[in-house]
């Protein structure tokens, strides 16, 4: 045990007496802490550092903790297909991140997964997206395996799931120490990698060679939350392309309003 080692349980408790992070994966909340006590003196600036590197993964996409447990209801209670599709298209406008895809969905999907439905899908760092579900004309026999590092979203997403259609599951996972050991036909990373590379640089890269599926679906943001471009779709298209002369793929690229989406197979 490090001589902060203590400290690290005084954070993590300071840091999950927040509505906003108390149903964040505790093992992450760990290893931020971690990183931020080795990275500052003084307890109190570890947690707001802690705080700030969760803000960045989390917080900054939607203005107040959702209300999951209603959202649930609405759509157990709705009475059709098309009704419970209207709840997604609520829901999905209410989040920063998938907000931006409300008028492309129809078209991004099915370009997304290809002529061959799905057995098994991936979504990765999912946040709401599972909602898009009713857009991905999936057969009843896909599975759907969502990854996230909030356990209230999990919960949610877990339960939706059936209600859209699909079978599948929702559980955490800290993409920066890796992918889940399973194996799907398409993985979705949407809007992921940024992320990934604030916290670890080479993160991001790693997770995309580590994903056990023939076909990746992975986006970047090209405007900032404030809605300014700040270069963002030049600087992501070069990741991509390096990463890619590097590992031997010919990714398809899809230029979408505030997204830059890459289709790769492999």
């Amino acid at each position: 045990m490090t001589n902060r080692e203590p400290q690290l349980a005084e954070l993590v408790a300071a840091v999950q007496t927040s509505t906003r992070y108390r149903t964040i994966d505790r093992q992450l909340v760990e290893r931020v802490g971690r990183e931020a006590l080795s990275r500052y003196p003084s307890l109190k600036a570890a947690i707001k550092a802690t705080k700030s590197q969760l803000h960045q993964m989390i917080g900054a996409y939607a203005e107040r903790t959702p209300p999951y447990d209603q959202w649930l209801a609405d759509l157990q209670q709705a009475p059709d297909v098309a009704s419970r599709k209207a709840i997604c298209q609520r829901l999905l406008a209410s989040h920063a991140s998938t907000h931006e895809r409300l008028t492309v969905l129809d078209r991004l999907y099915p370009a997304c997964l290809g002529d061959q439905p799905p057995q098994r899908i991936l979504d990765l760092g999912c946040g709401f997206n599972p909602l898009a579900v009713p857009w991905m004309n999936l057969p009843a026999t896909t599975f759907y395996a969502a990854y996230d590092i909030d356990t209230a979203l999990c919960s949610f997403v877990g339960a939706v799931l059936p209600l859209l259609g699909v079978q599948g599951s929702a559980d955490v996972c800290d993409l920066v120490i890796g992918p889940p050991p399973v194996a799907a036909d398409v993985a979705l990373v949407l809007k992921v990698i940024p992320l990934l590379e604030q916290q670890r640089r080479g993160a991001g890269a790693d997770l995309l060679r580590a994903i056990q599926a023939p076909r990746l679906v992975v986006s970047f943001p090209t405007r900032s939350l404030g809605g300014r471009n700040v270069g963002m779709l030049e600087t992501y298209r070069r990741y991509m392309t390096t990463l890619a002369a590097t590992e031997g793929w010919s990714p398809h690229e899809i230029v979408l309003p505030g997204e830059l989406v890459f289709i790769i197979r492999r």
